[in-house]
């Protein structure tokens, strides 16, 4: 796959993510709606700031990385810690709604979602050796 087409694979979900958000956010009650909708806002958001941060994340790696790799080692890491970055968000946010979220249950989530972050990098380390 090449650059521009990931680009395009990224831009394409975000954009749409994006406008469902904020077609739910703005035109949408939340007291009339059912939980299909409570879930698409969500899922929407999730998809949306996944594309977006990993965007931003490879951007920001292909600009300052002190080593230069190939674009695809890049984008899977990117990728990946845009996805966790994102199940953060959307996490603390349904905390949020359901009033559960206090310091403790940030800094949980954070914990956990480091743990999953290492997990991941030490068994892409194992399966490549």
């Amino acid at each position: 796959m090449s650059f521009k087409q990931y680009l395009i694979l990224m831009a394409i979900p975000a954009i749409l993510g994006w406008l469902t958000w904020l077609f739910i956010l703005t035109g949408i009650s939340p007291n009339e709606s059912g939980l299909g909708i409570i879930f698409l806002f969500y899922a929407s958001l999730a998809i949306a700031l996944s594309c977006t941060l990993s965007f931003f994340g490879l951007a920001f790696r292909m600009l300052f990385a002190p080593k230069r790799a190939e674009a695809s080692a890049y984008a899977k890491k990117a990728f990946r810690q845009a996805v966790l970055l994102s199940i953060l968000s959307v996490g603390l946010l349904y905390f949020q709604s359901k009033k559960i979220l206090n310091w403790w249950t940030i800094i949980l989530s954070v914990i956990v979602l480091t743990m999953a972050e290492f997990f991941l990098i030490s068994y892409r380390t194992k399966t490549n050796s």
